[in-house]
């Protein structure tokens, strides 16, 4: 049973997290046409929802969990075509979709593993839903597949596949399941720098819990301070800071670039000071410029801030 679930796996586009998240190519001047592509829904990561699987592959009816499964689904270099690169258990594989406009039916073509050759065509309903009828080279002799891809949202679609024999009856296999579409690159990285931001902005915490977000040889320049190089200077330097009072505060992103392993944001920061010995608050704004390493974990390599007008 072990062996069948791998190879449903691979065979049901089913998706692992070991592959990039992008595929390289030339678009010949296509990359601005991405809105006219037919599958353009499709265009982005998947991954399936609660790792909750439903099939039946020849012993029954069952619910089975499959964890981190993935793809990357994009337009290639033609107007009307799809490509869906599929990492994960294996067999791992690929997909293709082509639309023919002047037919209005999209043709399939598949390879998973060693002998899983995919082939058939469909088409899409008023609603952007899509129906193909595959014939697999390993299953039985005059069988085939309808898959229908349902959406629920723009986020989420339902994969229904059911075998049918020779004579147009459905067989009692089939297998199901949601796919949800995973954060973009851009998001995904947004998220992780609000993350580390909203640690640093938390003076509740202890300040060996805001050093888990700096690299060892960070390089920290505060200004009218000298500069803090290594984690062992920084966390002298936050301790002392906390001698004086609590600052509450919120870092902001204004832009982020990215350049191979290293990550680059501006940001501003508003807050207020609060003395410990009692004086008034003080109210305070900067700017700042932080680098990132991808090496590894994302962490803060260096940062450089100072004072910005109170508006």
């Amino acid at each position: 049973m072990k062996a069948i679930v791998a190879l449903l796996v691979g065979f049901l586009s089913l998706y692992g997290n070991a592959q990039t998240s992008s595929i390289t190519y030339k678009t010949n001047g296509l990359d601005s046409l991405v809105h006219l592509n037919p599958f353009r829904n499709f265009i982005g990561e998947w991954t399936l929802k609660d790792n909750t699987w439903t099939h039946n592959w020849g012993s029954g009816t069952e619910t089975i969990e499959i964890l981190n499964h993935h793809t990357v689904s994009t337009a290639i270099n033609t107007r009307n075509s799809l490509l869906q690169i599929i990492d994960g258990p294996q067999p791992n594989g690929h997909v293709l979709w082509t639309y023919n406009p002047n037919t209005e039916t999209i043709d399939h073509l598949s390879y998973f593993g060693e002998i899983r050759v995919g082939k058939g065509n469909g088409s899409f309903d008023k609603n952007g839903n899509l129906t193909l009828r595959v014939v697999f080279t390993d299953e039985a002799k005059d069988t085939y597949r309808i898959y229908k891809y349902h959406w629920l949202t723009k986020d989420e679609y339902r994969l229904h596949s059911v075998q049918y024999d020779s004579n147009d009856k459905p067989t009692a296999l089939f297998y199901e399941g949601n796919f949800i579409r995973l954060p973009s690159n851009e998001v995904s990285l947004k998220n992780q720098i609000e993350t580390i931001l909203s640690i640093i902005d938390n003076n509740e915490i202890p300040v060996e819990e805001q050093l888990k977000v700096y690299t060892d040889d960070v390089v920290h320049m505060a200004p009218g301070n000298q500069v803090n190089i290594g984690i062992g200077a920084l966390g002298k330097y936050l301790r002392e800071q906390r001698q004086y009072g609590k600052s509450k505060m919120r870092h902001q992103i204004v832009e982020i670039e990215t350049f191979n392993n290293v990550v680059l944001m501006r940001g501003e920061v508003t807050g207020t000071f609060y003395p410990k010995n009692g004086t008034p608050s003080v109210a305070f704004r900067t700017k700042n410029l932080f680098v990132f390493s991808t090496e590894g974990a994302l962490k803060i390599k260096k940062v450089i801030y100072n004072s910005s007008p109170l508006e």
